[in-house]
């Protein structure tokens, strides 16, 4: 008799041991589970059952197991297109020379300082200016009264470029802005002046590099405030001025 009531009991317990589906319509059944898979929940109306049913996870809200276990789905399966959301890091300083201006008779270093997205770069040259007659060149010997006196010594010239970079590019960039010089050229006789110019030109270099280039030409005028050549250059005149510039250097 013992036996007949613990197989009652056993059997009870299998009737209430039943799986849950909730379905996002507000409806709810029950029955027995058989697996999950990605997208579909496959389970029987009865342990007893030999049809296996599916339903997709899409019209399910959850799955409350006979173990009290819960597996809540969000909805349906979509695909996402993750967006590079890396923010490049551009380096912000920049040192470089002029080697073209020795064969001028200029020695320039150029310190370039950046803002953060690179869109503008404030450069600040120091230029060594001297007469390269005689010392690059070999001149021909003029005896005459008209000989240009050679000029022994070295001078400075200083400035500042603001620069302003668009395009969409990374690796090279066209910039235009001012260019203002003041100081005494040696190569141009000793004359002291300062030029106005707007400046063109093209940066080059990969922003996660530390090579970098620039090619520049600029118009604006000059204006003399001495001249030691008395008339050949008239002191306190004004003249179209034009300059073209390449630098390479490196940032960090």
């Amino acid at each position: 008799m013992k036996k007949i009531y613990i197989l009652l009991f056993i059997f009870s317990l299998s009737l209430h041991a039943q799986d849950k589906l909730f379905f996002k319509n507000g409806t709810s059944k029950k029955g027995f589970i058989v697996s999950m898979s990605s997208d579909v929940v496959y389970y029987k109306n009865s342990d007893t059952s030999t049809k296996t049913q599916q339903i997709p996870k899409t019209e399910l809200l959850l799955v409350e197991n006979y173990k009290g276990e819960v597996f809540i789905f969000s909805g349906e399966k979509k695909t996402i297109v993750a967006k590079n959301t890396d923010t490049l890091v551009y380096k912000r300083n920049a040192i470089g020379i002029q080697p073209l201006g020795i064969l001028m008779g200029r020695v320039t270093f150029v310190y370039e300082r950046f803002t953060k997205d690179n869109k503008i770069g404030f450069a600040f040259p120091i230029i060594l200016t001297f007469d390269p007659l005689g010392k690059i060149y070999n001149p021909r010997i003029d005896t005459s009264n008209n000989a240009p006196q050679r000029l022994s010594g070295v001078n400075f010239i200083g400035g500042v470029d603001v620069n302003f970079y668009v395009g969409r590019r990374t690796n090279s960039k066209f910039f235009i802005g001012p260019r203002i010089r003041y100081g005494t050229d040696m190569f141009a006789e000793g004359i002291e002046a300062y030029t106005i110019q707007t400046q063109f030109g093209w940066k080059y270099g990969k922003p996660e590099k530390a090579g970098i280039q620039h090619l520049s030409f600029g118009f604006g005028v000059v204006r003399i405030l001495s001249s030691p050549a008395g008339a050949v250059i008239s002191p306190k005149q004004s003249y179209a001025a034009f300059s073209l510039n390449y630098r390479i250097g490196a940032k960090w």
